[in-house]
């Protein structure tokens, strides 16, 4: 079973993530809107061969389940967080969706008109829960100056091993679990630290992105709360896709997008990073706000186009 050619390559230049509930729209013109979204991408795909255009289609638990083709073993909705910390910032939303769209190429264009395409004649009758337009900030850095995703696993193989259902899973294999979460930075109270400061507050250094050695990273740092590992100490891994948003004069953050062939490893780094698990909150939170959440399914290429024919 081949993924969806969103999951596995690197980050490009452009990214658009839009979350639907569908409301209104029935299964049929869902699946004719699909059709069109992939006929679109393959046309693209053929007059841009250079883009590195690639798109990922996500579904929410209750529009999974009206499609009727079972549950993947492990996939559950995202749930709400109250965390412990020494800001009001340390809570989680979960607001879900129907629908995931991560499409990203080195064209914010092509980007553009897939999302367009997939909305045409139905923007009535469906509900827009977020759409950002996302785009690589100077060396995969996000705004706060840190690179993002030093953690990826990053040949083919391997981030297939940490994201890809295996043959064990039957008609889901080749499928991906998916977050989506978007982050508003305070810039202007994170810039006000020193270099040294952010560096603790993240736990590697900010030039070179060098992880903190134990004794000196502290235990509510970022890195010291999202890297877990298992019983035998090997670290467990995601695929991350995030990238900044943001206007000049308006909101500016991080969308947080992450895959992974186990919903647990998320629920654990989540538990962690709110301080959920041990009572120790992810100190990056007094500086950046989550004000959305939601998990999706990712099923193969092979199960999409069979969703979508049947």
């Amino acid at each position: 079973m081949s993924p969806q050619s969103g999951i596995l390559p690197p980050i490009p230049g452009y990214a658009r993530f839009l979350i639907l509930n569908i409301e209104q729209l029935g299964l049929d013109p869902l699946k004719a809107q699909l059709t069109k979204f992939e006929e679109t991408r393959n046309r693209l795909l053929t007059q841009y061969p250079h883009s590195r255009l690639s798109t990922s289609i996500g579904f929410g638990v209750e529009l999974w389940q009206r499609l009727g083709l079972g549950m993947p073993s492990g996939f559950h909705a995202l749930q709400p967080l109250i965390g412990k910390g020494t800001s009001d910032k340390f809570t989680m939303p979960a607001t879900g969706g129907d629908l995931l769209f991560h499409i990203h190429s080195d064209r914010a264009d092509l980007c553009f008109i897939l999302a367009q395409v997939f909305m045409q004649g139905i923007s009535n009758q469906v509900q827009v829960l977020d759409e950002r337009s996302a785009f690589s900030y100077l060396d995969h850095r996000d705004l706060t100056g840190f690179i993002d995703g030093t953690e990826n696993p990053q040949g083919y193989d391997d981030r297939a091993e940490a994201t890809l259902l295996g043959e064990d899973h039957g008609k889901y294999a080749g499928g991906s679990f998916a977050f989506s979460q978007r982050f508003v930075h305070d810039l202007a109270t994170w810039n006000r630290l020193k270099v040294d400061a952010q560096e603790h507050v993240f736990g590697r250094s900010k030039l070179e992105s060098i992880e903190q050695p134990e004794g000196i990273k502290r235990t509510n740092s970022h890195i010291g709360r999202v890297v877990i590992e298992d019983a035998q100490g090997e670290e467990l891994e995601i695929v991350r896709h995030s990238m900044p948003y943001g206007d000049a004069s308006g909101d500016q953050g991080l969308f947080f997008q992450a895959y992974t062939k186990d919903l647990t490893v998320i629920d654990r780094m989540l538990s962690r990073m709110y301080g959920i698990e041990d009572g120790i909150g992810d100190r990056m939170l007094n500086f950046v706000t989550p004000v959305s959440g939601a998990y999706f399914f990712v099923p193969s290429q092979n199960l999409l186009d069979d969703l979508i024919d049947a």
